[in-house]
């Protein structure tokens, strides 16, 4: 009698698992479907832009509960019986759907909003692992798929990497609302107060305040790692060009037709403001100051000394200690950007190559060049400076000895935008290696021996803009063939520069 009572409650218990079971695997296959298909909205679509910015209302209701239902757990482990497990199984369900929603929000908001870059990215792909080690974790709960003690090994396997997880998209996400240093700010902040050496009267207005003021207010969402809009504002170049809108951020000497002004100085209510709503805006003092930089001319020489304007000198005086403090940290992060130099250059010496501060990235980044006339340089000696991979964006490797195989370290650059790859001995069977590059915009493949299949690859290049195929044996059907399914990829039938 008591056999026949188990099996019956073993039986309902399996039946009322299915659902549950059901909606985790569901879960599953979306973020697969997320993972593995492209899909593209219409940008700035009022109805997409609305999902999407479901995302941050409803994201921290997940968290809740992934923490949540950890807490249970570890209590019902520590003091059995404290927690019916039908409780432990209705948080588990509502996580599941709950992080579905919030992934799905999120994944609609990065696709309308025009959000690239690796942080961005890499928020989106921790999303996922979230979700899919819940929704794991979930099954192994409901389903004794092995022996008991193994799906429990597996349940509470899963239970932590959705946790370990859950940390670490949080951090991305934090960083990409309120900045890279979020979290080390307010450890700073309890540190003396250090200031730059460089005297009031010598420092440059853009450089050293414009440049401070957009890093502090508005780098965040328009940085190399995350530029919405497509709109650069951490150099002077970049400020002069046009984001997505087709509309030039500044202007020299028209402040009111410029657009960075004309969205900072919107109501903080409009869907358009700089920064936006919930944002700490732009200072009276700041305002002046930009105003009165791009009514100059937007000078990059202008030092503080050659103003005469008093009203902007007073708002300038207020600023200063701010601003001298922030000088003290871009000077720290500069010498420590020489001293890598200096390492590389030692490095480089003997080989063969040349590396230099590259100027298209605002000098922040490494490029790396081959010497002529060029010596033997490999994958093995390109391995060398794998510890300074991600701070490499501008390669040239012309006339080197690299093959198809050595581009999987290439890809490992992640902030890498153009490679020069002309007049070596690539067959295209390593662009995948080069696939998953968020950055790359320009690829120059000209006199290699790339193939018509392995021109295909380049359909799956996220950034790529440019692509030089001068000297290679391609059939024009196939190039014509890319060029209808890229449209916005500029392929160039010229040698292209050597670096």
């Amino acid at each position: 009698m008591n056999k026949t009572i188990r099996l019956v409650h073993h039986q309902i218990k399996t039946v009322t698992s299915w659902p549950l079971v059901g909606i985790s695997l569901l879960s599953l296959v979306i973020y697969l479907f997320f993972l593995m298909v492209p899909l593209s909205l219409e940008s700035g679509n009022p109805l997409w832009v609305l999902l999407g910015r479901f995302h941050p209302l409803i994201l921290h209701f997940p968290i809740v509960l992934i923490l949540l239902v950890t807490a249970g757990i570890i209590l019902a482990q520590l003091k059995p019986g404290i927690i019916h497990p039908s409780v432990i199984r209705a948080i588990l369900g509502v996580s599941v759907v709950a992080s579905l929603f919030a992934i799905g929000a999120g994944y609609v908001l990065y696709l309308s909003e025009d959000y690239s870059g690796p942080l961005v990215s890499n928020h989106f792909y921790g999303a996922l692992v979230t979700g899919s080690c819940l929704s794991i974790a979930t099954i192994f709960y409901e389903l004794r798929l092995v022996s008991d003690q193994v799906s429990r090994a597996f349940f509470f396997g899963f239970l932590i990497l959705t946790n370990a997880s859950l940390a670490y998209t949080s951090h991305l996400g934090g960083s990409l609302t309120h900045g890279e240093y979020y979290l080390s700010e307010p450890i700073n902040s309890l540190l003396p107060a250090k200031k730059s050496d460089k005297a009031p009267e010598d420092m440059l207005l853009y450089s050293d305040i414009v440049a401070t003021i957009l890093e502090t207010r508005c780098a965040n969402c328009h940085n190399e790692n995350k530029s919405k809009g497509d709109l650069l504002l951490t150099s002077h170049s970049a400020l002069l060009e046009a984001g997505k809108s087709e509309k030039t951020a500044v202007i020299p000497g028209d402040p009111n037709g410029s657009e960075l002004m004309v969205r900072i100085l919107l109501p903080e209510d409009h869907d358009d403001r700089m920064p936006p709503e919930g944002k700490p805006g732009l200072t009276e003092s700041e305002i002046s100051v930009l105003r009165f930089w791009i009514e100059t001319g937007a000078s990059e020489e202008m030092t503080k000394g050659e103003i005469q304007d008093k009203p902007v000198l007073a708002e300038l005086e207020q600023m200063m200690p701010e601003i001298q403090q922030a000088q003290y940290k871009i000077l720290e992060e500069k010498e420590a950007f020489d001293e890598a130099l200096k390492e590389l250059q030692g490095m480089a010496s003997d080989r063969g190559i040349e590396i230099v501060p590259d100027e298209l990235a605002n000098g922040d980044y490494f490029g790396l060049k081959m010497k002529f006339p060029p010596s033997p340089f490999g994958g093995r000696e390109l391995q060398e400076f794998s510890g300074y991979f991600p701070h490499f964006s501008r390669v040239s490797l012309a006339s080197s000895d690299v093959t198809d195989d050595d581009l999987y370290y290439l890809g490992k650059m992640t902030q890498l935008r153009r490679l020069v790859l002309q007049k070596t001995a690539i067959e295209g069977d390593g662009l995948p290696y080069l696939k998953d590059l968020p950055l790359l915009e320009e690829l120059n493949l000209s006199f290699t021996l790339l193939d018509d299949a392995s021109l295909l690859h380049l359909l799956s290049f996220p950034s790529l803009k440019k692509v030089y195929l001068f000297g290679t044996s391609l059939n024009d059907e196939v190039i014509e063939a890319v060029q209808k399914h890229r449209p916005d990829l500029e392929i160039i039938l010229e040698e292209g520069p050597f670096y």
